[in-house]
């Protein structure tokens, strides 16, 4: 079997991460679709935490921090635009730690996930993500709504300059400004507006991703992953997503082969 090949059957387990998302994400299970996803501002922030919450820890780790942290922000802002803008003055950095900020205690709470215990919205960096998430909503998207900011953006083919003011949020870096960017990409279907040399921005590296590359004999590294598909014809989107789900979920795959 040779490398193109290789490439389009890991590429084809894209098809089932589509599955994933529709059914194991918050924004999608509350919203019921793509389109109320991207025309509603709180489902769209929950698209964006449900990427930049995965930060290299367990996958399922990351999942329950983020569930609590959607319940401590729910009765904060209700969903509701106008309140978010009221905290405005809580968002600025110097105040995220000061005695009544509404959005730091509610962060710093245990909250009921349905699971056995009490889970926390994270670590401190997770905290001050959530924050500057939220300050960045609020300054630099129309409407606060950060999935159609950042469609506009690509779409203006500005993808690259999006990439870095999203790197600027506290603690987002490459794998969860990638992850978020790869996803709107797919999910409403913007390759159209990408130039080939923007491709490694939307290739997130883990480990799952790591062990494939590396099995096939592919550097670990963004750039090349998206040179090597391009090369082959194969999109860097969907091998990227066919990839972590290939891996991710390779024993249940051996066994649905048996």
């Amino acid at each position: 079997m040779n490398m193109m090949e290789k490439l389009k059957k890991v590429e084809a387990f894209s098809n089932d991460y589509a599955a994933l998302i529709r059914s194991d994400t918050i924004a999608f299970k509350e919203a019921k679709s793509w389109e109320r996803v991207r025309e509603n501002w709180w489902y769209a922030l929950l698209f964006y935490f449900d990427r930049v919450y995965y930060q290299g820890r367990n996958d399922k780790l990351s999942g329950y921090f983020e569930r609590a942290a959607i319940k401590a922000l729910e009765p904060v802002l209700a969903g509701d635009l106008t309140k978010l803008k009221r905290l405005r003055h809580w968002l600025e950095p110097e105040q995220w730690n000061v005695e009544g900020n509404p959005l730091w205690e509610a962060l710093g709470r245990t909250y009921n996930i349905g699971r056995d215990k009490l889970y926390a919205t994270g670590t401190k960096y997770d905290k001050k993500m959530v924050m500057d998430s939220l300050r960045f909503v609020l300054n630099d998207c129309k409407d606060c709504n950060i999935l159609e900011h950042s469609i506009q953006e690509i779409q203006s083919g500005n993808i690259a300059g999006l990439s870095k003011r999203l790197h600027e949020i506290f603690n987002v870096k490459d794998k969860a400004s990638s992850f978020f960017l790869r996803d709107a990409v797919f999910v409403y279907e913007l390759d159209a507006y990408l130039k080939p040399e923007d491709y490694y921005l939307l290739v997130p590296i883990d480990v799952h991703v790591s062990r494939i590359v590396e099995r096939l004999g592919i550097k670990a590294d963004a750039r090349e992953i998206a040179i090597v598909c391009q090369q082959n014809g194969v999109s860097p989107v969907r091998f990227n997503q066919g990839a972590f789900y290939f891996s991710y979920f390779s024993f249940d795959i051996l066994l649905d082969m048996l």
